[in-house]
């Protein structure tokens, strides 16, 4: 599986991490900064799920959501990221 990335030149993708991929249930985010907050979005646009982190690290639940890939825009206060993220 691929980790297509997108990111922000002050987002530090060393510090960053994220499992498993693909996803049975929760996806453990994990990051050197605060994540403010967690975006969903599914591949035609829509968003899916919202979550406030205020954290280093969460954890977000994709149990609900059918199979099938989805985004993933973790934003910070220096940056964002997104990555793809496939919900098995």
């Amino acid at each position: 599986v691929s980790s297509n990335t997108l990111a922000s030149d002050s987002f530090d993708n060393a510090n960053f991490s994220f499992y498993p991929n693909p996803v049975k249930d929760v996806l453990n985010l994990s990051y050197s900064e605060t994540i403010q907050k967690v975006q969903v979005i599914n591949l035609i646009g829509q968003q899916v799920r919202l979550q406030n982190i205020n954290a280093t690290s969460g954890t977000i639940d994709l149990g609900d959501l059918p199979s099938g890939a989805y985004l993933v825009k973790v934003f910070t206060e220096n940056g964002e990221k997104t990555i793809k993220v496939l919900k098995e």
